[in-house]
């Protein structure tokens, strides 16, 4: 169910969070940062569409999408996953571009998932989220 909730703030940014969803969201940042030691600067610079090269940014991402649980044992993103998780009201913009970015090739798991969530920024900023 976590991973429900998370991945459909994921792809629908522009959405209101109740308190108990930004608490979620909090949470699952705090996590993250802990994990790769990302400075809030790069993470906001990527909110924005300017993804900086910053090895510590490339983990966060997949630390994120690792917590939400939408990463396969081969390190590539479960596409039928993601796309099951979806909440109905953002099917019609997150289904092309999952599936059309699939997992974008990278020197290692953290760079092939900053690699996909920037494809999917580039592909229809709607569809990009970060905590």
């Amino acid at each position: 169910m976590k991973s429900f909730i998370v991945f459909g703030f994921l792809v629908c940014g522009a959405m209101a969070f109740t308190e108990e969803q930004q608490q979620l969201m909090d949470s699952l940042h705090a996590e993250c940062v802990s994990q790769t030691g990302v400075g809030e600067d790069a993470i906001g610079k990527a909110k924005g569409g300017d993804f900086v090269d910053d090895p510590k940014l490339k983990c966060y991402m997949k630390c994120v999408f690792n917590e939400i649980g939408v990463i396969t044992d081969d390190e590539k993103i479960d596409i039928e996953g993601a796309l099951a998780i979806l909440p109905d009201e953002m099917k019609d913009i997150a289904t092309p571009v999952i599936t059309k970015c699939g997992t974008q090739a990278g020197a290692d798991v953290c760079e092939a998932i900053f690699n996909t969530l920037k494809c999917y920024y580039d592909m229809d900023k709607r569809a990009f989220f970060l905590p």
